[in-house]
């Protein structure tokens, strides 16, 4: 296959996987998101009890004072007074119509009205279920038609409005006492019916503050802002205030509302308890005149924070650690919750904290899913090139091992060809060119022995063979080897050996230290100088030291030195491969032990004042008994 087209195929393979990889990312997001709408959805009024419920009770304003007319005390009244009234149908116990008695409610409401309050709510329906003697009405109509109480008016199921007796031409004095509960039965909401006429809470809110606030019509259902459960507002009997036992002050400029607390008909369920109509009632009063009802957000605004909570949840766990996101995630949950909790208890807005709570548990499930299948592909895709990096390394090391192998014989050729004719031949005219020859073929077999050396020991299976060795016979040993080099020079060999113990050591890997460095001491150190070689055992090591009279090496290059096919700037005119002291650095180090360099430059002012000197050292394997050494020789 041509290699343009397989480029082409790489390209495509590349640019679909990364589509794919964006396309996974936006449907998991999408998929959160579907999982924070569905919530939403789901949790209409339930998120919303948990909160009243949690809160706590929230003090009322104290401009309600409920005034409570119980069975038992309306019950001991004059019997006689009831015969006044002549119901339509037989009275049923604990019904409306039961606590209808004319002569009681004229006392109370002219005790009550004598107080100054601002507004009086009467919540009892009395309409159709009383019937009225029209004398006694005309004699007593100026206190049940006071302009500063209001009647309770009900609902039928046809949702046309049943008036009380009492109302006014105009219904100025009525207000509707119906709620209407949600699917579980319980009452959250309140609104003004469709007609004229409003709820009986927002009517005495707007007696008592008529100049001071514009009043909403209410509608729309409006959630209630309940101040906690049942008795939380101000109660007083009915009899202590016929009989004016109660303090004159307490009712007056206040909202009065009347009613039965404990009749079981008039009890509703609420998200905090069973409470009665008067109650949730004063709860509503309080509201709208403190502007107290709770205003949920529209719905296109709660899914706006589900989608700013997506973006800020997918920003922390692309920009961060899984394990840092945990935390992050924490912590935008904890802070959005308590953002949400004032936003309801000061602000009286009810914001979403379940579904963006759900939503960012989910986005963190989802994504570290993602997350895992993402580092398993990547660790995939690390192995494949590991694997790929290694077939490359190992075809490099057979061409090379190869190859090197293959010069060796040509080298040979050339270097027994050399010494044949240098031998036969010592007076031709091309002795010189045959020594230069035989010189440089020397080199070049050096140079394959390095590289061959450096491939054998990076290879993974090279293991070093320790034995029982002394380090200064194979100092000894590596001078005998190089003294026709140093003699070719006229330098002065100079060993200066310290008796030992026997170390444990791979002998021929530090023969080749010792060589390298003792070689690439007399190749940089001009024609009549000196290398000295120290040996001595140091802080439970071996220590091994080359000291030269060369040019020394500058600081810049010192650092760099012992890399591979590192060779010093300023010796180019040097045969060299570059490999000597890498493999240095290499064998000391498999021995556990370290290399080090002192070197100075000669300079104007110090020129005497130059050389280097390089060694090496290496722990104490085992001790064995002492050698005698040689203390100094000289080649």
């Amino acid at each position: 296959m041509p290699s343009s087209l397989q480029s082409l195929r790489k390209t495509l393979l590349y640019r679909s996987i990364v589509v794919w990889r964006s396309r996974a990312f936006w449907l998991r997001a999408l998929l959160c998101f579907g999982i924070g709408a569905a919530v939403l959805i789901a949790d209409d009024f339930t998120n919303y009890d948990s909160r009243l419920q949690i809160r706590g009770p929230k003090p009322p304003s104290g401009d309600v004072v409920i005034i409570d007319i119980s069975e038992r005390e309306w019950s001991s009244l004059d019997p006689e007074s009831r015969n006044i009234l002549k119901p339509l149908k037989e009275v049923v116990s604990l019904s409306d119509a039961f606590f209808w008695n004319p002569r009681p409610w004229e006392r109370l409401l002219t005790a009550v009205l004598a107080d100054e309050p601002a507004a009086v709510g009467i919540n009892f329906y009395f309409g159709e279920n009383i019937r009225v003697s029209q004398s006694y009405l005309n004699q007593r109509r100026s206190i049940f038609e006071d302009p500063r109480i209001i009647w309770g008016a009900d609902v039928d199921g046809a949702g046309r409005v049943s008036l009380p007796a009492f109302a006014s031409s105009y219904n100025s004095n009525v207000g509707l006492r119906q709620f209407r509960s949600d699917d579980d039965g319980s009452i959250r909401r309140f609104s003004s019916s469709l007609v004229t006429i409003p709820h009986l809470g927002v009517r005495l809110a707007q007696m008592s503050r008529p100049t001071t606030k514009e009043f909403r019509n209410y509608q729309d259902p409006t959630l209630i802002n309940y101040a906690g459960s049942a008795d939380v507002f101000k109660v007083v009997d009915f009899k202590d205030v016929i009989e004016n036992r109660i303090d004159p002050t307490l009712l007056r400029g206040k909202i009065v509302l009347i009613g039965s607390l404990n009749n079981p008909v008039e009890q509703m369920q609420t998200p905090l308890g069973r409470m009665s109509r008067t109650e949730i009632t004063a709860n509503i009063v309080d509201n709208v005149m403190h502007n107290k009802t709770i205003k949920r957000l529209p719905a296109l605004a709660n899914y706006a924070i589900l989608v700013l909570a997506l973006a800020l949840s997918l920003w922390i766990l692309v920009s961060y650690p899984q394990s840092v996101a945990l935390v992050f995630f924490i912590m935008t949950g904890m802070l959005g919750a308590a953002a949400s909790a004032y936003a309801f208890d000061v602000l009286k807005v009810w914001t979403p904290v379940l579904a963006p709570l759900v939503q960012l548990i989910a986005t963190y499930i989802v994504f570290l899913s993602y997350r895992l299948a993402m580092n398993e592909q990547r660790t995939w895709r690390l192995e494949q090139e590991q694997v790929y990096l290694q077939e490359i390394e190992q075809l490099k090391t057979n061409f090379v091992s190869m190859m090197s192998h293959d010069l060796k014989t040509p080298i040979a050729k050339i270097q027994a060809i050399c010494d044949r004719l240098l031998a036969t031949h010592p007076d031709s005219e091309l002795v010189v060119d045959l020594r230069s020859l035989r010189r440089s073929s020397d080199d070049l077999h050096r140079y394959i022995q390095s590289i061959l050396q450096v491939t054998k020991v990076e290879a993974k299976d090279f293991k070093i063979s320790k034995e029982v060795t002394d380090i200064n016979e194979d100092i000894e040993k590596v001078m005998v080897r190089i003294a026709p080099l140093a003699q070719e020079k006229k330098i002065w060999l100079k060993s200066n050996l310290e008796p030992m113990f026997s170390i444990e050591a791979d002998p021929t890997l530090i023969q080749e230290v010792i060589l390298n460095l003792m070689e690439n001491a007399i190749k940089y150190t001009p024609e009549g100088g000196r290398v000295t070689v120290t040996s001595r055992e140091k802080d439970d090591n071996v220590e091994v030291v080359i000291e030269d009279t060369g040019p020394g090496i500058d600081p810049e290059e010192q650092k760099e030195i012992w890399g591979k096919f590192i060779r010093g700037k300023t010796q180019n005119d040097t045969r060299g491969s570059g490999l000597g002291l890498y493999l240095v650095k290499y064998f000391v180090e498999l021995h556990g032990g370290r290399v080090f360099l002192e070197s100075r430059v000669a300079t104007p002012n110090e020129p005497a004042v130059h050389g280097t000197k390089i060694g090496f050292s290496i722990p104490v394997a085992e001790q064995a008994p002492e050698s005698g050494v040689e203390g100094e020789s000289a080649v």
